[in-house]
């Protein structure tokens, strides 16, 4: 693949990504997923040695 095709390929994903982005809505992010990550970065205080 040429240079020039690898740059216009880049190009056209980095456009459909930001396109895709400002069109879809985020999705928020849910209570069981807030108690999963509450959960692992205690499990990684605990693991480095911190109260």
């Amino acid at each position: 693949m040429s240079l020039r095709a690898c740059l216009l390929v880049g190009l056209l994903t980095g456009l459909l990504g930001v396109g895709l982005r400002l069109a879809l809505p985020v999705t928020p992010v849910d209570a069981s997923y807030r108690d999963v990550l509450a959960f692992y970065r205690a499990l990684g205080e605990r693991w480095e040695g911190r109260p």
